[in-house]
């Protein structure tokens, strides 16, 4: 039983809406990078039966040309899926000297959940219709059809 391995496995993924607007910034290479907010709930109902939200708040960076588009495209309120890893951020307080840690996720994909008013989902091509098109307008007939050729 010594010899058990466990896979290392490391996917997220969080539906949820940007708490706040991303953040897009360059490192001092080039590379882009945006640091976004995501509000995840759930809602259920306590033993009273009353409804209940349970809400977590994540943080997120995106690189490349993913965090331009978000960066560009996306704004807070908008609901997203967050594709990606965690990770951990560690560093040291200014103020007290003291270490601090931060698990976020590092978001490979960011996809935008709702469409937006032009039609448009941020970007990702056109929105479907929403009812069928009209059918097309009756055309005139030139001649008209004899009876004998009806077929009932």
């Amino acid at each position: 039983m010594g010899d058990l391995r466990v896979p290392d496995l490391n996917n997220v993924l969080v539906a949820g809406r940007l708490t706040r607007d991303p953040e897009l910034k360059y490192t001092s290479g080039g590379q882009a990078y945006c640091k976004i907010g995501v509000a995840n709930s759930r809602y259920y109902k306590d033993k009273s039966g009353n409804r209940q939200e349970d809400t977590t708040f994540l943080d997120a960076v995106v690189w490349g040309p993913m965090a331009e588009f978000v960066g560009e495209r996306l704004r807070k309120g908008r609901a997203v899926l967050l594709e990606g890893r965690l990770t951990t951020s560690e560093w040291e307080d200014r103020n007290t000297g003291q270490k601090r840690s931060k698990v976020e996720i590092n978001a490979r994909r960011v996809t935008p959940l709702e469409w937006d008013d032009d039609g448009s989902r941020s970007g990702s091509g056109p929105r479907p219709q929403q009812q069928a098109p009209a059918p097309p307008a009756p055309r005139e007939i030139e001649e008209p059809i004899p009876e004998d050729d009806i077929p009932f």
